[in-house]
């Protein structure tokens, strides 16, 4: 099976994202709100893929987690955020193994930045 873990400070759309997780049968093995947990998260398990916000609670945005996780992994990441400027998506581009989707994301973009994942 799929495993994954989310990283997402608003809990509505963590909801929603579990949601989309069930119905496409793959495992969430943890729901994180800072990148630091993220971090120790992706440590701790064996993960497939990340979906991660930008924008977080804690001392790092998801973009610096996702970079302390490469030092480590190179396990691929959605990004899902509200921040479409230039300057994160450039920023989330630099990251290798990446998707970027802009919310509100819906079951549909979800599903498709998944099949995506199988490419990488």
């Amino acid at each position: 099976m799929t495993r994954t873990i989310v990283v997402e400070d608003n809990l509505l759309i963590s909801v929603i994202y579990r949601h989309y997780l069930r119905k496409l049968n793959i495992e969430l093995v943890a729901e994180v709100t800072t990148g630091e947990r993220a971090i120790e998260v992706v440590r701790e398990n064996e993960i497939d893929f990340i979906v991660m916000d930008i924008m977080l609670e804690g001392e790092i945005d998801g973009i610096e987690a996702m970079r302390q996780i490469r030092e480590f992994t190179s396990i691929p990441v959605i990004f899902a955020t509200g921040n479409s400027d230039d300057f994160h998506v450039k920023k989330a581009a630099a990251i290798p193994n990446s998707l970027f989707l802009v919310k509100p994301v819906t079951e549909e973009n979800f599903s498709e930045a998944i099949e995506k994942l199988k490419d990488f």
